[in-house]
């Protein structure tokens, strides 16, 4: 089954007139066992009142163009969306990092943490939220402002630092721009469509060729952020780097959770429903043991090195994920942190 645009762009008017969730309703079929069963997520700086039915048919367009098919389509307000937990959820380590600050680092992040404080000078490191606190009038956009300006360093998957200025003393601050992301999901009238995807092509091939560049004006025209940001601004609509219109799951395992929590969950059926997790199952690796890896906590390996098994998995071939994953529920020295 393949979701038309048209059937995406009326979808979009009719979820808040109807209730916090419109959708096209369960595909007739199961996902296909091979490929790639991820969710595109277009968020609410061009889901507005106005642009959503032409935001979620252009990346239903964009989609199809690139050997997509879109199997499902809803529309939640931007509101529900975050008060569900959902925003935490689909970004588990980016919000673990800003509430918890460097104790969720993995050890490999931690590592690149400490040259960057060293070749600074800086001694203090906050999370974001903790970052909040230190300046009474500072807000979530003027912090994201400061960050992005200070220039946001990566240190492994979903842990990023900027080394900045709070109260006149230079401070590293952890996932600076999230306070601000959190905050785009608050707006009147405001969308998330979320387009369950199947296609033959790899997770990474989609991320590098179809998704674009994080700043949708820098972003190829046939990208979906590219082909995004276009639309907003004709529309009158502010994209950016931190508002960048699109999401698309980074590797497997992330849209694994990501299509049963937004879509099989909603149904009442398991994870093995999944194209990824029918893969395990076939594998022997049972349901319970893959949902321990939802919330991406840290896991040990046997050097006691820590890591992300979201972020250990990105950039994976399918069958390299399935050994991956495979690996860490076989009891091979793993234990989460």
């Amino acid at each position: 089954m393949v979701v038309p645009a048209g059937a995406a762009r009326a979808r979009a008017p009719r979820a808040p007139a109807t209730g916090p969730r419109t959708d096209t309703g369960p595909p007739p079929t199961a996902p296909p066992a091979t490929g790639s069963h991820f969710v595109v997520l277009v968020k609410p700086e061009v889901m507005t009142t106005t642009g959503a039915p032409e935001a979620a048919a252009e990346a239903v367009r964009v989609l199809g163009e690139a050997e997509v098919d879109v199997r499902r389509a809803a529309v939640v307000p931007a509101g529900e969306f975050a008060r569900r937990g959902y925003l935490l959820l689909h970004y588990p380590r980016l919000h673990r990092l800003a509430a918890d600050g460097p104790a969720a680092l993995t050890s490999a992040a931690r590592r690149d943490l400490r040259s960057l404080t060293g070749a600074t000078g800086t001694g203090d490191v906050l999370g974001a939220y903790e970052a909040m606190t230190r300046e009474a009038a500072l807000t979530p956009q003027a912090l994201d402002e400061r960050c992005r300006g200070a220039g946001i360093h990566r240190l492994g998957s979903g842990s990023y630092a900027s080394v900045t200025v709070l109260n006149g003393r230079p401070v590293t601050v952890l996932n600076g721009f999230l306070p601000a992301l959190a905050e785009g999901y608050t707006g009147s009238g405001a969308l998330v469509a979320l387009l369950e995807c199947h296609s033959h092509r790899e997770i990474e091939a989609l991320r590098g060729e179809v998704l674009g560049a994080l700043h949708p004006a820098r972003a190829a025209p046939r990208s979906l952020r590219g082909a995004l940001g276009a639309l907003a601004l004709s529309q009158g609509i502010d994209v950016s780097e931190g508002r960048n219109a699109v999401h698309l799951s980074a590797g497997h395992l992330e849209g694994m959770f990501q299509a049963w929590r937004y879509f099989a969950a909603a149904d009442g059926r398991g994870i093995g429903s999944t194209a990824f997790g029918a893969s395990l199952a076939e594998r022997g690796v049972p349901a319970e043991s893959v949902a321990e890896f939802a919330d991406d906590h840290n896991l040990t390996g046997h050097s006691g090195e820590t890591f992300s098994p979201h972020g250990a998995t990105e950039g994976l071939r399918r069958e390299d994920a399935l050994d991956h994953v495979r690996a860490w529920t076989a009891g091979k020295g793993l234990g989460t942190t």
